[in-house]
């Protein structure tokens, strides 16, 4: 098999769903339940109604021919609103059965959300399903196409705004134009914060940043305050020259501090070469340098709604139910491209999901059991998928979502902290056969918050009830590949949570080539602050990189158990598992049994321990340790830091059954680490982990792309 890399196994493989892998674990089996129910709502395949929209429609015919009549006098409607309003018609009559809307081929912009309420839900008995005609592609655009250019100086044309709209982005032929900003690429550092202004202005290098003659009405800064864990688009109050002093005007974020980075935007003087513009909602003018010219030939469509379509109900207790979205493109919005809330049984299924300066999908509020399945969701500027649910004092009304085998890549454009899934307070969620990569921060992540911040809310609560308020509970982040996430951050994970509910599980992932060479804490796995009985088995974690202190593993909360997992470390880790806590937060009772611990290099150890207590490590046992290059150690613990010492820690505690041995793998060089039959890894317990389970599905639909 010398030479197969693992991508190339996952594309010869079947991609079927889970199957025997299930057997060995009972959390994973406990959580799958219902898999392929989940979110199904069962109704009659009849459709009773179903209407056209095509771009060669009319908005006075009825509808209900998928084409022009030959005199014509009647056929599909023009637009999606009127079918909308067709659709509504038939639910204020009552549902006899099924509903769809069809859209043909064809370009469709939309300077409002499509939204969707009450008077557009389904029942419990009958879907309504809006969906591309078989065989065609409607796009569904959250802008309107500019065409009234006039050239403004050199290369540069300008066009007005319509009247009314609040636009944040540009798009050329599907592509976002950036707004023009120095540095053209990367960032500068500020020199410092200004005393008693720590969020909100800073002096800058003069020699680094020339902004006489600027006209900053529109512009802003986007820096990445403090720690290099958030990134904030600030607008920019004044630009004192003399004092080289920057005045924003938000104050969002942590204080800033010496060298954080920032790069300056939208100011029409930065505007110097093709592919950038400048939006200036001041004078109500567009201005651009295209990629391609003329202008007047290219799609040039200017972002005017907040989402493509919102599906907004009256309340939890009236939600907006069995509404269905499949094979629609859906592309550009100022704020998210699908925004759901107090909604029950809905699904976007095979749809591409692009362009939004928010997230691709974002489900909020109250949401319960939303299916998105086999999309391809990519270019958004914060997340690709968002789900939000209600705060600290609130029911938990936000659960049971599935996010399966869709394709989510380059979110996160526009804020740095983007992520491919991020959760935060909701629970029981299944995210499952997803390729994610190309994130500047996480490729999934589980949020909650940590027990010293909840206090300050319930200075009553104790630490056994904190779960109570925690719902980001028992959800399922299984049989993913994740890579090239990490990218522009610092202390982060391809895999993340912090403060979240119990009982979560990581199952089945690949996480690979991940971190930046720019900062330290760079991690595969970050199981941060407050991360609590967390279920970590048969994922495969390697090539994490970093400029120090990285791992494959970053472990804190309480109760914590890995198992069957393979590890990984390279050149640039200090080990395989760092520990330690922070504060009021604990970090004890880990369990790390059956996995195989590989270094590439030496200089990694098997654990790094800070602040150690005797309650740490629970169990750490038959495990394969094997270090070719090197001596295995363990950092941080009493007795001297060999594997030696560890063994005799407490009474002989820990990895009494463990080996030290090559775990036999079928051709690491290429990174294929499946274990040959005779590996001394069975021996101990470990069962193969089949990687062609792992990734994108089989029925990933063709017109999209995989890699």
């Amino acid at each position: 098999m010398s030479g197969i890399t693992r991508r190339a196994l996952l594309r010869w493989a079947t991609y079927a769903l889970c199957g025997a892998a299930l057997s060995a674990c009972a959390p994973l089996r406990a959580l799958l339940g219902g898999l392929g129910k989940q979110g199904e709502v069962p109704v009659s395949d009849q459709v009773w109604a179903t209407f056209y929209v095509a771009v060669d429609g009319d908005d006075r015919w009825s509808g209900k021919l998928p084409a022009p009549n030959a005199a014509k006098t009647d056929g599909p409607f023009a637009t999606p609103l009127r079918a909308q309003q067709a659709v509504r018609e038939l639910v204020r009559k009552g549902l006899k059965g099924n509903v769809r809307v069809l859209i043909r081929r064809g370009r469709y912009y939309l300077p409002e959300p499509l939204t969707f309420g009450l008077q557009d839900s389904g029942t419990a008995e009958h879907a309504i399903t809006y969906a591309a005609y078989p065989g065609e592609y409607a796009v569904l655009i959250g802008g309107v196409r500019l065409t009234a250019w006039t050239p403004y100086q050199g290369e540069i044309w300008q066009a007005s705004i319509p009247e009314g709209m609040q636009p944040k982005q540009l798009f050329e032929n599907g592509k976002r134009v950036p707004l023009a900003r120095t540095p053209k690429t990367g960032y500068l550092e500020i020199l410092k914060p200004v005393e008693g202004q720590e969020q909100t202005a800073f002096v800058y290098l003069g020699y680094k940043l020339h902004p006489e003659g600027w006209d900053i009405s529109d512009a802003s800064v986007v820096i990445w305050p403090g720690h290099n864990w958030f990134s904030h688009e600030k607008p920019i109050v004044s630009i004192d020259a003399d004092r080289y002093t920057i005045t924003l005007g938000s104050d969002e974020g942590y204080p800033m501090t010496p060298g954080n980075r920032y790069f300056v935007q939208n100011v029409l003087a930065l505007l110097t070469q093709a592919g950038e513009c400048q939006i200036s909602r001041s004078k109500g003018l567009v201005y651009c340098w295209p990629t391609k010219a003329p202008i007047t030939e290219q799609e040039m469509v200017l972002s005017a709604a907040e989402h493509v379509i919102r599906i907004q109900g009256q309340s939890a207790d009236k939600p907006v139910r069995n509404l269905h979205f499949e094979g629609l493109d859906l592309s550009i919005a100022n704020g998210d491209v699908i925004s759901i809330t107090n909604a029950e049984d809905c699904s976007l299924r095979y749809c591409l999901i692009e362009n939004g300066y928010g997230s691709g999908v974002a489900i909020g509020g109250a949401a319960q059991r939303i299916i998105l399945y086999g999309n391809l969701i990519r270019y958004n500027g914060y997340c690709g998928v968002l789900i939000q649910g209600p705060g600290w004092k609130e029911a938990d009304t936000n659960h049971h979502h599935r996010i399966e085998n869709n394709h989510v890549h380059h979110c996160g454009e526009l804020v740095g902290h983007g992520a491919g899934v991020y959760i935060s307070q909701s629970g029981h969620n299944q995210v499952l056969h997803n390729h994610i990569h190309h994130m500047p921060r996480y490729g999934t992540t589980i949020k909650g918050l940590v027990y010293q911040e909840l206090r300050k809310l319930f200075p009553d609560l104790t630490w056994e009830k904190r779960f109570d308020l925690l719902h980001s509970r028992n959800n399922l982040i299984a049989y993913n590949d994740i890579h090239h996430v990490n990218l522009d951050s610092q202390d982060t994970g391809a895999m993340e949570s912090w403060g979240p509910g119990r009982d979560n599980v990581y199952d089945h992932n690949i996480i690979h080539d991940v971190g930046n060479e720019m900062f330290d804490l760079q991690s595969g796995m970050y199981l941060d602050d407050a991360t609590d009985y967390f279920t970590v088995t048969n994922n495969i974690i390697y090539n994490v990189v970093g400029t120090s202190n990285n791992q494959t593993v970053y472990a804190k909360g309480v109760g914590n158990k890995f198992s069957n997992n393979i590890f990984i470390v390279g050149p640039t880790n200090s080990a395989a598992i760092s520990s330690f806590f922070m504060g009021e937060e604990r970090c004890d009772h880990h369990e790390y049994t059956r996995n195989i611990f590989y270094f590439e290099a030496p200089g990694g150890s098997i654990y790094n321990f800070f602040n150690w207590s005797d309650d740490r490590v629970a169990v750490s046992d038959y495990n394969l340790f094997w270090q070719p290059l090197g001596e295995l150690t363990v950092r941080g613990a009493p007795g001297g830091g060999s594997l030696e010492s560890w063994r005799k820690l407490l009474g002989g505690k820990y990895d009494q059954h463990s080996l030290v041995a090559d775990p036999l793998f079928m051709d690491p060089a290429n990174r294929d680490y499946r274990l040959q039959p005779e590996s001394p890894a069975f021996k101990l317990g470990f069962e193969e982990i089949d990687i062609t389970q792992i990734g994108l599905k089989v029925d990933f639909p063709e017109r999209f792309e995989r890699e």
